[in-house]
């Protein structure tokens, strides 16, 4: 569990394919302060396990499935990616509850910027729609972001200077694909209410 607070930007030095999919060496400084083998780390909202740990990297598998269904298919060698440890119990919950669970790939529309912030739009899939409200929760290549406005097929974030600065977003363009996984208190709302 995460709470969409990105902690830095990683670059990943190695992609070696194999039977089970990719495995990833990424380049890191403070992630790596106690991370673990066998812990969990969000790498641009995606929900990996160290499987390896070096002196300034750390190893991933990402299996087929979640290759399919997220930018990992898309990523390289020298790719920047964001990444946050997974929550401590004396971890201050500052985003939202993130799972590192990517329900889908959506694509920028467009990019208003103003001096060093910016409202994003981002295309809004029907299966997502009802997940999206304004002023609610969204998690975007693991960041925690708060929906500024809905429309009909497309959603907005503002993004602050900081979340620009410390984000992989200041390179980010229109048509450019990113992570989505919607707030899960919503499906569980849903689940109980029936669909």
């Amino acid at each position: 569990m995460f709470t969409g607070l990105i902690e830095e930007i990683g670059s990943i030095s190695e992609l070696n394919k194999n039977n089970d999919g990719i495995e990833l060496i990424v380049k890191a400084k403070k992630v790596l302060n106690g991370l673990r083998v066998n812990d969990s780390i969000s790498c641009s909202g995606v929900c990996l396990t160290v499987i390896q740990k070096y002196d300034d990297a750390f190893k991933v598998q990402i299996v087929h499935e979640t290759i399919n269904k997220t930018t990992a298919k898309i990523w390289g060698k020298n790719s920047l990616i964001n990444l946050e440890r997974s929550l401590l119990p004396t971890t201050r919950m500052g985003g939202h509850i993130v799972q590192g669970h990517v329900d889908n790939v959506i694509s920028v529309k467009s990019i208003d910027k103003m001096d060093d912030s910016a409202v994003w739009q981002f295309y809004l899939p029907q299966n997502l729609k009802r997940y999206i409200v304004r002023k609610g929760s969204v998690c975007l290549d693991g960041i925690s972001l708060t929906v500024a406005d809905k429309k009909d097929d497309y959603f907005s974030v503002a993004l602050i200077p900081h979340t620009l600065k410390e984000t992989t977003w200041s390179e980010k363009k229109i048509d450019d694909l990113i992570n989505i996984e919607v707030d899960i208190m919503a499906k569980y709302i849903e689940s109980i209410l029936g669909d």
